[in-house]
């Protein structure tokens, strides 16, 4: 009787201890993890692979293995921190239907400065490359952040009971949204004008009168308010 020959089975990817993920899994999102910290403090052109490398604790030639290029894995990082930041906006509309629009909008501002304290690196990212370029082409995955201003600007059209033209309404977010961006992705600057400290109360509360005394006016008008011409 022949005797058949033993196959030596497969060996399975191992997985890591701490996260139960595969080690290439882990090395992917290390590096991510990485060039969003880099890129939160330095704009595209500036920072480098060797940079990332060093703050994720890797030889950077190991990088180009799983992003060929700076340019790949900076959309990469647009790609992920926009999505988060657009996911955040669509909470932040939750149960303000019913409010008023003073008491609305300053919900809402409460919910984005809560996010922008725990969760700076989305907004600095956007302000330190939305002046860089002269044409989209120039920053790789400029048109995300275009993107995300867009989806932004429907996404409060579909919440809000607007009685104005379309025109209007893309006027007073994209005052918002560089307002705001401003303010809070580049905290640092605005916040020594004012003698403050970029992440402390004073400042957030300043931001948010800010905002508030800009937008609320313009707000109640498309909103169609009583008294409101």
């Amino acid at each position: 009787m022949k005797i058949s020959e033993k196959t030596t089975p497969a060996k399975k990817q191992p997985l890591t201890r701490r996260t139960g993920k595969s080690p290439k899994k882990d090395t992917r999102e290390t590096i991510l993890a990485a060039a969003i910290k880099v890129f939160s403090d330095y704009p595209y052109y500036a920072a480098s692979i060797r940079m990332i490398g060093k703050a994720a604790g890797i030889e950077h030639p190991l990088i180009n293995y799983y992003f060929p290029t700076k340019a790949a894995l900076f959309e990469e990082v647009l790609e992920t921190v926009t999505h988060e930041y657009y996911q955040a906006n669509i909470s932040w509309f939750e149960g303000l239907e019913g409010l008023d629009p003073e008491a609305g909008l300053s919900l809402y501002l409460d919910r984005f400065l809560d996010f922008a304290l725990k969760h700076p690196k989305p907004l600095r990212i956007i302000a330190l490359n939305l002046v860089q370029a002269e044409g989209p082409e120039i920053i790789p995955g400029y048109q995300r952040i275009q993107s995300l201003f867009t989806k932004m600007t429907r996404t409060f059209m579909n919440a809000a009971p607007l009685n104005a033209p379309t025109g209007n309404i893309e006027m007073l977010t994209a005052s918002f949204n560089t307002l705001a961006i401003n303010y809070l992705g580049a905290n640092t600057y605005y916040s020594g004008i004012l003698g403050m400290k970029p992440q402390s109360p004073e400042y957030l509360q300043w931001v948010k009168e800010s905002l508030m005394f800009m937008v609320l006016p313009r707000l109640k008008q498309l909103l169609g308010g009583p008294g409101q011409s």
